[in-house]
């Protein structure tokens, strides 16, 4: 073959595959186009930021006036609740002071309402065990004690039960108890911008604060509301799926991308709050749709603690709630489940 003829083919070539990148361009540039064209004639209104250090986005439709300003303020109290970095928090000062006097009435029930729910899930969820972690460092290869650290000791840090509660003080029985509400606060504030929006008359709504979404009705093309997530391809690899929510709240705790292997069964990066040890199960991730973004989120993290056959018990014995299990058993890959009556709402196959 001619140099000109090899140069005439590398010439072709590229001017192919300079079309292709005009055409696959246009193409994503119109298809964006045309779905914010269908959102604004429908009306969808998209509100994104960042809330108690997690980005939030909210779409609702139809527009109404002042919405806005109404969830500025709504999510500046809520904050005021939760976060724990500044001097004029009262969790901060609690966090740093083996008692606080005069609380408000405020965090008293917080705090009682948060002891109760670390009760119901038998301490498998406990926004006090963050402590622990201090103890322990995790890997892709395993999961070890940091030099010098005593499980034994930290474990006597944790323990919602260890907040001494009345109306004029807080005690800590254990000098070192710290708390950390915001992932609780979040799920919370979910909850208020939907009964915000609902005294608004608005009905349909898809609401995401970091890992915890709720949603209500339809989308701006009157479909159900959709979620991405993430799930195994056939080597363990990250997949990108969607499941279609009707009026649920969805929360997911743990992640499968990152785990060690012991004993041949791959493990999570996650502490026992109960023990202050790393799960000896094979559950990597749930993902837990509920009524509340409360009662999704605390489930999520109790049945990671308990282990995927305790999670399938569970999901048999409830019908309020539907859940995604990512687990590995002894010996076998990783697998996918989920609850019967969700399996139609995903657009990737459970076996």
């Amino acid at each position: 073959m001619s140099p000109n003829a090899k140069k005439n083919i590398v010439y072709s070539i590229v001017l192919l595959g300079l079309v292709l990148i005009v055409y696959l361009y246009r193409s994503g540039t119109n298809s964006q186009a045309s779905n914010e064209e269908v959102a604004r004639k429908n009306g969808l209104i998209s509100w994104k930021g960042e809330f108690m250090d997690q980005p939030y986005l909210f779409l609702y439709h139809p527009e109404r006036t002042n919405v806005k300003a109404k969830l500025d303020s709504l999510l500046t109290h809520q904050a005021q609740l939760y976060l724990m970095d500044s001097p004029r928090s009262e969790l901060y000062q609690l966090n740093r002071q083996d008692s606080l006097p005069r609380p408000s009435k405020d965090l008293l029930t917080l705090l009682r309402t948060v002891t109760q729910d670390s009760k119901n899930s038998e301490s498998t969820w406990d926004p006090s065990s963050g402590v622990l972690y201090q103890g322990w460092s995790f890997s892709a290869s395993r999961a070890v004690i940091k030099d010098s650290a005593n499980i034994a000791a930290l474990l006597e840090n944790v323990g919602m039960s260890n907040f001494l509660l009345s109306d004029t003080l807080i005690q800590k029985a254990k000098a070192g108890l710290k708390i950390n509400l915001l992932a609780y606060g979040q799920t919370i504030a979910l909850a208020q911008v939907a009964l915000l929006l609902e005294k608004e008359g608005i009905q349909n709504y898809f609401l995401q604060v970091g890992k915890h979404t709720l949603s209500k009705g339809v989308n701006e093309r009157q479909e159900l509301w959709k979620l991405k997530t993430q799930y195994p391809d056939s080597i363990g690899g990250a997949k990108e799926g969607w499941i279609a929510l009707l009026n649920r709240a969805v929360a997911s705790a743990g992640d499968f991308t990152q785990s060690y292997k012991q004993d041949s069964i791959r493990k999570a990066w996650v502490l026992d709050p109960r023990t202050g040890y790393p799960l000896n199960h094979g559950l990597l991730q749930t993902t837990v749709m509920a009524k509340t973004p409360k009662a999704a989120a605390i489930l999520a993290e109790s049945l990671l603690v308990r282990g995927w056959q305790e999670a399938i018990r569970i999901d048999s014995a409830r019908k309020d709630i539907e859940m995604i299990l990512i687990y590995n058993e002894k010996g076998k890959g990783l697998t996918l489940y989920s609850s019967p009556e969700l399996k139609s709402f995903l657009s990737f196959p459970i076996q």
